[in-house]
């Protein structure tokens, strides 16, 4: 998924899970010995990482039968880390820091039949010896940045729970040996239920040496991935917590722009002063593309010194005309700093006018998210094949430009929206090999309406997101869905107001016993 979707974990992480999961860790702990020889543990892995492997002797019946198999208890003597190491599945333990550990587990590619090969699979756990403990997915790929701190999510650092944070399948450095961007071999296997299977084999086995209460948890692609396992593994969790869950009914979901364009802001901001923020935005977009001689090629080039390789299709001018028409997305997903918008507006005699708008051009709109080489290129799969994304629509941006009279225009035209998208990330090969299927979208929403899981849907109406979340359904005992007008993507367990906070936790203390 774009960059707006992808880093609810990394900001909660950055605005207030900075710690430690033991107030005795030290700041500087990453420069101690042990810390420098995992760090180069770890780094050495990523060769290892990548290989399939030739343990493929389980058939597909064995496999299917470890959901319900008893395994042997762990010996309760032995030291944490050599417990890790006895689970079933598990190739390698790397030791980060005290009670920190990173987890390799081998898994098949394909759970349906293992004979396809194997990958490793990276998870953080840490251990505050707490009775309960937080399954945390973010959907994409662990934050190296952050892993030697012991990253936490907002619940594994409110209630000091147990973590584990656990890399998508086909993110980062849990990939196959072979995953190529521009062969479409191996990408058929990142579907929803093989990622399922993953999370289960690894909440089974940790079960061993975490035996207590058990939380699974995850905002933005994590929500839906949170939604997504309640419905394939009903009984792994005793809580499931999906923050800004959305799930776009299709490739090219209608509506997202009319929102961010006609409607977002109104409740939180009220409809007078939501109005003047979204033209300001919108103003921004305009003088951007005004001033398309002067920046464009400076965009373009921003993605090419990260690393950015684009596809024949991804022009200067397609590529820059994408990344104002996002720039509404971001500002209104994170950083709703409308001022400061205006301020670069504001000052058109100044001689660094033109540069001002391509900084904060690129501060939201990153040109490498439109790479064959961005990290996040799996989402792109994923969203295509099951999980959706929204419409690319110029429209309203197009139309600000005729009335602004001043004659830029975009360069990208009404026919070329249709799949813009996939046109500009994907390969042709990839482009011509992949159909969205809906059924994954349909089950859960059949699920939600059933389930006996405890589960809490949080959403922020300020929100670009919310405008393609799923259906409502009636609240019920074990299903509780709460909307705070006032946040956006990344803020809503933390800023929603105080009595509907309560409630939230009323309900987790109750479920998970706290």
């Amino acid at each position: 998924m774009k960059k707006g979707f992808r880093t609810v974990a990394a900001v909660i992480v950055a605005a207030v899970m900075l710690t430690s999961c033991f107030s005795s860790r030290k700041t500087d702990e990453t420069e101690t010995d042990a810390t420098k020889k995992t760090a180069k543990a770890t780094t050495e892995a990523t060769d290892e990482t990548s290989e399939v492997t030739d343990e493929t002797t389980e058939t597909t019946e064995e496999t299917t039968a470890e959901t319900t198999k008893e395994f042997e208890p762990i010996d309760e003597s032995l030291p944490f880390n050599e417990k890790l190491e006895a689970l079933d599945g598990v190739v390698r333990v790397d030791e980060v820091s005290n009670d920190t550990y990173i987890v390799w587990f081998n898994q098949p590619i394909d759970w349906n039949d293992p004979s396809v090969g194997y990958f490793r699979q990276r998870v953080q756990v840490c251990n505050t010896e707490s009775d309960v403990t937080n399954l945390n997915v973010s959907g994409y790929l662990l934050d190296d940045d952050f892993l030697s701190f012991g990253m936490q999510s907002y619940w594994q650092f409110t209630y000091m729970t147990n973590c584990v944070n656990a890399e998508f399948r086909f993110f980062g450095q849990s990939t196959p040996k072979g995953l190529d961007v521009n062969d479409p071999e191996l990408w058929q296997y990142l579907t929803s239920y093989n990622a399922a299977c993953d999370f289960h084999h690894i909440t089974e086995q940790l079960k061993r040496v975490f035996p207590g209460k058990w939380l699974m948890s995850g905002g933005s692609k994590g929500g839906m991935t949170t939604m997504i396992q309640s419905m394939y593994f009903p009984s792994d969790m005793d809580l499931y917590i999906a923050t800004v869950a959305p799930f776009s009914d299709g490739p090219q979901a209608a509506d997202y722009y009319d929102n961010i364009y006609e409607t977002i802001g109104n409740e939180c901001y009220g409809e007078e002063k939501a109005a003047v923020y979204r033209e300001t935005v919108l103003e921004f977009q305009v003088e951007c593309i005004k001033h398309r001689d002067e920046m464009q090629d400076a965009f373009y080039q921003a993605g090419l010194d990260d690393g950015a390789v684009y596809t024949d299709f991804t022009t200067p001018e397609i590529l820059f005309d994408l990344g104002v028409l996002e720039f509404a997305t971001y500002t209104w997903q994170y950083s709703r700093d409308f001022d400061n918008i205006r301020s670069v507006l504001d000052s058109k005699d100044s001689p660094d006018y033109v540069s001002d708008l391509l900084l904060l051009l690129l501060s939201r709109s990153i040109p490498l998210d439109w790479s064959t080489t961005t990290p996040y290129y799996p989402y792109y799969i994923q969203a295509a094949m099951e999980l959706g994304e929204h419409e690319y629509d110029f429209s309203f941006l197009r139309a600000a430009l005729e009335k602004d009279g001043s004659g830029a225009e975009l360069v990208i035209t009404e026919d070329m929206e249709d799949m813009l998208l996939y046109k500009v990330v994907f390969p042709e090969q990839i482009y011509d090999s992949i159909t969205y299927d809906p059924s994954v979208r349909q089950s859960v929403m059949e699920w939600m309406n059933t389930t006996e899981c405890d589960v809490i849907l949080l959403y922020g109406g300020c929100d670009v997101w919310y405008s393609v979340r799923l259906p409502d359904v009636e609240d019920r005992d074990n299903f509780h869905t709460f909307v705070d007008q006032k946040s956006s993507h990344d803020e809503i367990a933390m800023l929603m107001d105080k009595e509907e906070q309560e409630k939230v936790f009323a309900i987790v203390e109750e479920v998970l016993g706290l």
